[in-house]
């Protein structure tokens, strides 16, 4: 299977509140969903903040902020898992009964022509509704194979994803689901490459925090997984 990262509790509960109440405060902000959909316009069927709003640029900073504080753990494994050059803006959806996106392929590259241009690596999906609150709804990646995963994370929780990989919202039956959604340019392009470094960077903050236990055996094998990592490394210039 491609590429696939849950990463719960990325965005904290503070922040998930704060932008639920933006968006309450704003009804009249969405607009059809299918506009930014290109060739797949007919199989979405949902809202978004108009791409120019005001508010949808405060969110998008405002996650994009909490992303780059290492000093939580969960923006930390996502710096791991990721090693982002470039974030793009983040895209808020809402997908209310009878709502979906049918099966589909992100764009290979995002914002084509402008000053945002990115290589779309990588697809996140920021769940900020209760999955209590609606039905359906579920992200299932890789949704040609007979066994495709489907993820439905408790608000602030994520999934990271290859682009690459075909994927849709199942349909909503109840209640409102609410979404931000990314793509991420990688430091590394080749996939396989970026799959070995995150794993070793996840050894590694492994081992570093058990080094109490075992402080010889720690450094023993902090300093294999950096060889191994930076050797890796030179590979990918």
């Amino acid at each position: 299977m491609p590429y696939v990262y849950p990463i719960p509790n990325l965005l904290p509960q503070e922040l998930v509140a704060e932008i639920n109440n933006r968006m309450k405060s704003e009804p009249d902000a969405w607009v059809d969903g299918s506009q930014t959909a290109g060739k797949e316009k007919g199989r979405k069927k949902n809202l978004e903040l108009a791409a120019d709003s005001d508010l949808r640029v405060q969110i998008s900073d405002a996650i994009t902020t909490v992303l780059r504080d290492y000093q939580r753990r969960e923006s930390l494994l996502f710096t791991f898992l990721a090693a982002p050059s470039k974030i793009g803006k983040f895209l808020v959806s809402k997908t209310a009964k009878g709502g979906t996106y049918g099966d589909h392929m992100d764009n290979n590259i995002m914002n084509r022509g402008t000053s945002e241009e990115l290589r779309s690596d990588l697809s996140m999906t920021i769940f900020l509704s209760d999955p209590e609150s609606y039905q359906g709804g579920e992200l299932v990646i890789d949704s040609d194979m007979t066994f495709a995963p489907s993820f439905k994370m408790p608000a602030g929780g994520a999934v990271l994803y290859a682009t690459n990989s075909i994927h849709r919202v199942n349909p909503v039956t109840a209640g409102e689901r609410v979404a931000a959604i990314t793509w991420i340019e990688s430091e590394i392009a080749d996939p396989f490459m970026r799959q070995m470094n995150a794993d070793l960077l996840q050894c590694l903050n492994a081992v570093s925090q058990n080094a109490e236990q075992n402080p010889q055996l720690s450094t023993f094998l902090t300093l294999k997984l950096e060889k191994v990592r930076g050797n890796l490394q030179k590979r990918m210039r």
